[in-house]
């Protein structure tokens, strides 16, 4: 299991970071998008374990 949070800066990059997760990474768990103050949280907590070159993919901020 392998737990990560992305910040991003909109709803619509949010919805691009998760699509990237399910459809295209093969991740399942659980995905929360949460609104911040002008930005959004994305926390993910994966079954698979994704590569640091997949990680690398990912846009916005690692937390």
């Amino acid at each position: 299991m392998q737990k990560f949070s992305l910040v991003l800066e909109s709803f619509e990059k949010a919805e691009q970071a998760t699509d990237l997760l399910w459809r295209q990474m093969g991740v399942r768990g659980e995905i929360e998008v949460i609104p911040l103050n002008g930005q959004v949280k994305v926390d993910v907590v994966s079954e698979k374990e994704l590569t640091a070159a997949q990680l690398e993919k990912l846009p916005g901020k690692r937390g």
